[in-house]
């Protein structure tokens, strides 16, 4: 019995040990910048895909891969499946970590914009989201596979081309497919602060004429909006938290 439970944990710890490798022995090898191993790419978008990522790594030096599977399995998720394959693939140049794939799992109905950390001004967490939301999902719910990863690829190709200052028109990508993030950034944060003002401003006018009802000319003879100076700087400091949210450049994943 004590032989038989020694033999037992052994085999348990090795195959621990052993399921790393073997799942990683399980992972396509790459066949160019697009490997449509599901089999759903049409020619042209096969062909169109190719050549714009050839031509982001040559003007950027960035590595743009599209994939598809049948399914990710045996990895838990399509984050586990695309975060493996694209350090087992070495996507992006070293040192730069400038790679980004674009994942489709068609068992699972997912997809997933893998970026790494040198593309994190280009494409962080919420373009990615954006991207699928906008260029890749729509088409994915009307069957279009092919056409919705042939523009999900155009939107992170532009993306990419505007963070290094490259002429979309060179990479025949249109200037409406990168709303600037960081104009959204700028919006989030004004917008609340301008509604708060607005309510506060609000409330202070009417406690300005409450306290003006309770005691005649008291609101000028103390000097009328003078305590808008505390509210300068008690605004300011309640606002510290707005905005300026970090991406770390892991990308983001849908269900479609």
């Amino acid at each position: 019995m004590k032989k038989f439970i020694t033999r037992a944990f052994f085999l348990f710890v090795l195959t621990c040990c052993l399921l790393p490798c073997l799942a990683a022995q399980q992972l396509p090898k790459p066949s160019g910048f697009v490997n449509d191993f599901a089999k759903v790419m049409k020619a042209q978008d096969t062909k169109a895909v190719e050549s714009l990522a050839a031509a982001v790594k040559e003007k950027t030096g960035a590595e743009l891969t599209l994939v598809t599977v049948e399914s990710y399995a045996p990895y838990a998720s399509i984050d586990e499946f695309s975060l493996a394959l694209a350090e087992a693939w070495g996507v992006g140049e070293r040192n730069k970590d400038n790679g980004v794939l674009l994942v489709l799992a068609m068992s699972e109905r997912e997809v997933k914009i893998e970026a790494g950390y040198g593309l994190e001004g280009a494409i962080p967490d919420s373009v990615a989201g954006r991207i699928l939301d906008t260029a890749v999902i729509p088409a994915f719910r009307q069957g279009d596979f092919s056409g919705g990863l042939r523009e999900g690829c155009r939107a992170i190709a532009a993306y990419v081309a505007k963070e290094k200052g490259l002429d979309l028109k060179e990479l025949d990508l249109p200037n409406t497919m990168t709303r600037d993030s960081g104009s959204d950034s700028l919006a989030s944060i004004i917008i609340p602060i301008i509604i708060v003002i607005f309510i506060y401003l609000i409330i202070l006018r009417h406690s300005i004429l409450w306290r003006g009802l309770r005691s005649e000319g008291s609101v000028f003879r103390s000097g009328g909006f003078g305590s808008g100076s505390s509210f300068g700087r008690s605004g300011g400091s309640s606002f510290r938290g707005f905005g300026g949210g970090s991406f770390g450049g892991g990308g983001a994943s849908r269900r479609f």
